[in-house]
């Protein structure tokens, strides 16, 4: 297995060559997404020249409370919420994406740069409790289809 001081520096030594790092987390607010925002903005805070955030999530307070502990961490970066509904409903995931894409081509011209995204991160969960009568047949796709759609809008 990698060792855990491998990876960390692996990881200072990527975000020390983007200019900036452009980086989307959708499902953000929550459990594994939150805690990957608070990573990000801890590693370059220290070595990175430059990052741009956004966190996708459904809970504002969350994203208000997280956002101010990253720009403790990283006073230098961008951190852009994104409030969603259900992304388990494709009409969902095509309005989120369009306002993603919008606020990327505003924010890179602003700086004088291209718009892009150098890490799509997906945790998102389903909005509505897991119904162990349907299956997996109704429940995958609810997870799957969506996170296809986003990084296919997305490309």
């Amino acid at each position: 297995m990698v060792k855990l001081p491998l990876v960390q520096s692996a990881n200072a030594a990527f975000v020390a060559s983007q200019q900036p790092l452009v980086a989307v987390v959708v499902g953000g607010t929550f459990n594994i997404g939150a805690h990957t925002v608070k990573c990000l903005a801890a590693t370059h805070g220290k070595t990175g020249n430059g990052l741009r955030l956004y966190i996708l999530g459904r809970k504002a307070k969350a994203a208000e409370e997280i956002i101010a502990e990253c720009q403790k961490l990283c006073p230098s970066g961008q951190f852009i919420f994104i409030q969603v509904t259900d992304l388990a409903l494709l009409k969902n995931v095509d309005l989120v994406c369009t306002e993603l894409v919008q606020r990327e081509e505003k924010e890179a011209k602003a700086k004088g740069g291209i718009p892009k995204i150098d890490i799509l991160l997906m945790t998102q969960g389903i909005a509505r409790p897991w119904d162990p009568r349907n299956g997996w047949c109704i429940e995958l796709p609810s997870l799957l289809l969506p996170q296809r759609r986003l990084c296919a809008k997305l490309l």
